[in-house]
């Protein structure tokens, strides 16, 4: 019953993560869909050993590795936040700050404002 439960949630969660950026509502390189990846893995993975399909356990271990490293990275890069709604002013007129990690030093950190 464990292993229905998480292969079906680890396929859902996977092909839902895919629907969502196939549909423009997650961009390819974003946290959240890095995090539906992985957890979609893990559970897919996870199943896969408790019914002994390896071939599958592997795939989809090695998904979850991908969406962990993704997240890894994702955390790692600068972030860029837009504040309000600027349509009344053009995109181009936006603000928007980019902000790195806080886990580097204070001379490699950079606050950009455009």
């Amino acid at each position: 019953m464990i292993a229905t439960v998480l292969g079906w949630a680890g396929t859902i969660g996977t092909l839902g993560g895919y629907i969502l950026v196939s549909r423009g509502r997650l961009g390819i390189g974003s946290l959240r869909y890095a995090f539906i990846n992985t957890v979609g893995g893990i559970f897919g993975g996870t199943a896969a050993v408790l019914y002994g399909a390896w071939p599958s356990a592997a795939a989809n271990l090695a998904w979850a590795l991908v969406g962990g490293h993704m997240l890894w990275i994702g955390s790692r890069r600068p972030q860029t936040v837009t504040f309000g709604d600027h349509s009344d002013i053009g995109a181009d007129r936006s603000a928007e700050v980019h902000v790195t990690n806080t886990d580097v030093p204070h001379s490699q950190t950079q606050r950009q404002f455009v």
